[in-house]
Order: C-alpha cells, then sequence, then structure tokens
C-alpha cells in the first residue's frame, strides 16, 4: 500500500513539473567570440586565422576546449531557446550541440543557420530544444550580417526570436554609426509590418547591438526604448522595451573595453509591448521581469571580473598570451510565462 502511494505521489509530482516547465520558457543569447572549427575553408579568408598555422593556433584541442567551456556555461543557464552570433558554420554548432549533449546530457537538437556574406565568416543562429516553423532571413546590406527571425509554436502559444549582431564600432565612427543605424532601421520596418498584422504578437529581439542602450540609434531608429512606463502608454504599440531597464546602471554590463577600461552593455533582450503585464491585447508569451539577467558564473570572470576570453593576445612587456576561457561577452537571458 504505500509503495502504492509513493508511486502515485510521484506520478504527481512529475505531472505538476512537466505542467510547470511548460508554462516556462527561458531565452538567452550569447555572443560566443568566435567559435570557428580548425579547418580552412578555401571560400572564407575570414577563418585564416583560425587554423593551426593561422594567428590563433587553432589545434582541435583548443577548438574542442572552447565548446566545453560553452557547452558548460549553456548547461548552467538552461536556455530552451538560444540566440548565437560569431558562428562560423553549421558545423560549429553542431560540435557545440555533440558537447552540451555529452557533457551535461542536455539536449538542443534544433538548428536554425545559414552561412551569410559577412567578410569575416561569422553569422547569427538558434540553437534550441524546439523546432520552429518558420525562420526568415534579414540583412540591411550586401556583406552586413543578417538578422535571423525564428517563429516557434511551443504549447500552442506563438513566439518570434529575432537574433542580431549589429555593425561594430570599429573604423570611423560616422561610417560604423550608419551601417548600424541602417540595420536599426531595418529590422524596424519588420517590426512594423509584424505588429501591424497582428498587435499582439510575442516578439523577442536579442544579440549583440555594438551600441549602448540609449544610444538614437536603439531609442530612435529601431525604437527600443528603456522607459517601461513609455513603452505601456505608447498610444500606437509600436515601442519595444529594453529589459537592460530592469537593471540598475550598475548591473548592465555584458562587454568589458579594456583600452578604455570601460563596461558597455552591447547585448540585451527587447521585447515587444504586448509582452509586458497587465498589457492589452496581452501576448500568449509573458515576461517575468526579475528574471532578466547578464548571465555570469564564477568561471567566467578574470580576477577583475570582467568576461574571461578564449583567444591569443598580443602583449609587448611578457610576450603573447593565451587566454582559454569562455568569451569576452557576457550571454543575456530571461524567462516567459504562459498565459
Amino acid at each position: 500500500m504505500k509503495i502504492k502511494l509513493f508511486i502515485l505521489c510521484l506520478c504527481v509530482t512529475l505531472l505538476s513539473f512537466s505542467v510547470a516547465a511548460a508554462d516556462r520558457l527561458v531565452v538567452a543569447c550569447w555572443n560566443v567570440e568566435n567559435l570557428f572549427d580548425t579547418e580552412d575553408d578555401p571560400l572564407n579568408k575570414g577563418d585564416d586565422g583560425y587554423t593551426p598555422r593561422g594567428w590563433m593556433r587553432w589545434t582541435e584541442a583548443r577548438y574542442e576546449l572552447k565548446l566545453q567551456h560553452l557547452a558548460d556555461v549553456i548547461a548552467q543557464m538552461r536556455p530552451d531557446i538560444l540566440g548565437l552570433t560569431e558562428i562560423e558554420n553549421r558545423g560549429a554548432l553542431e560540435d557545440l550541440i555533440r558537447t552540451l549533449k555529452k557533457r551535461h546530457g542536455y539536449e538542443m537538437p534544433y538548428i536554425l543557420h545559414r552561412d551569410g556574406d559577412e567578410k569575416r565568416g561569422i553569422d547569427v543562429a538558434i540553437i534550441s530544444k524546439h523546432e520552429a516553423v518558420a525562420t526568415n532571413w534579414i540583412q540591411s546590406a550586401t556583406g552586413q550580417r543578417e538578422v535571423l527571425a525564428g517563429d516557434f509554436v511551443i504549447g500552442g502559444r506563438a513566439l518570434t526570436v529575432l537574433v542580431n549582431h549589429w555593425k561594430s564600432q570599429l573604423g570611423k565612427k560616422d561610417e560604423s554609426d550608419e551601417m548600424r543605424r541602417n540595420e536599426a532601421l531595418t529590422v524596424r520596418a519588420y517590426l512594423d509590418q509584424r505588429l501591424t498584422i497582428d498587435p499582439a504578437a510575442a516578439i523577442m529581439v536579442a544579440g549583440d547591438f555594438n551600441d549602448m542602450p540609449e544610444s538614437p540609434i536603439l531609442v530612435e531608429a529601431a525604437g527600443f526604448v528603456l522607459d517601461e512606463l513609455l513603452v505601456r502608454g505608447d498610444p500606437n504599440g509600436k515601442l519595444l522595451y529594453n529589459l537592460t531597464g530592469t537593471l540598475a546602471e550598475g548591473q548592465r554590463g555584458s562587454y568589458y573595453y579594456a583600452p578604455k577600461q570601460q563596461w558597455n552593455t552591447l547585448d540585451a533582450i527587447i521585447v515587444s509591448r504586448s509582452m509586458l503585464t497587465e498589457v492589452k491585447p496581452h501576448a500568449s508569451w509573458g515576461v517575468i521581469f526579475d528574471s532578466y539577467e547578464i548571465f555570469k558564473s564564477e568561471a567566467q570572470l578574470d580576477k577583475e571580473g570582467h568576461p574571461l576570453p578564449f583567444r591569443r593576445v598580443r602583449n609587448k612587456t611578457v610576450g603573447d598570451v593565451y587566454f582559454t576561457g569562455y568569451s569576452d561577452h557576457f550571454p543575456v537571458r530571461v524567462t516567459l510565462y504562459a498565459r
């Protein structure tokens, strides 16, 4: 009798857990800093440094260690949908998924990716526990990194995730600003189209925007706003809320720029107005506000608390140094609830 009662209680507990899990969805995004395989792709000059004889001395052992480190962090975050930037190719994603399953038993079998025409040969991608029902690719100009829009239906509830990696600030400021502005306007046009069709659409815009969240490019061109009340009061329902606004200013740094000894908030997740609580029309997925974070595990930090990268660095004093960390960016993560 006691055994039967125990089994009954266990079944009820497992059923309750599965229902609770189905009501929650973790979405994360991470610039993983040049996840290249070791093979030289003759069609991609951008990977020349990431070969055994290239500048990075990118051996199989270093590549496997990089995969292991990334998998360790992903397993701690436990995302259902993970946007990734700075990926060389689908093979690197397959290797990451293999490593994640082998080291942690954590499965994310679905891949959204295609090779773009960016000169460094790095792409955006999504790996996921759930299969996408549609995929769109958005590009502001030839040679620029594409934006990936993945559409999912999970538990009968629709969700769209856009993964971005906008132009860096290297080079002439006016030129890089203009490129990012064009990327912002391109994404904005896509969002306007989607939100006009369905004002209650659950849309998340995530990635490395290579600009601060208060910049005119993000706020004015893209319509990504840090002020929640402003988004709630938007009569057109087109402004999106940058979840960076949920964090105290001292907790917003996702990337540390060493030459200026300066923290930057380059990475973020932005959500459509309908995903906020007590907003009508409301989306079928809502945001748990206090779950949004710049994810930092102890192992990812250097002695000063900065992101520990994985790369070779030229040092005039002691000679070349090889850091075998994780990435020069911290990932961002948020939990959604079904409604």
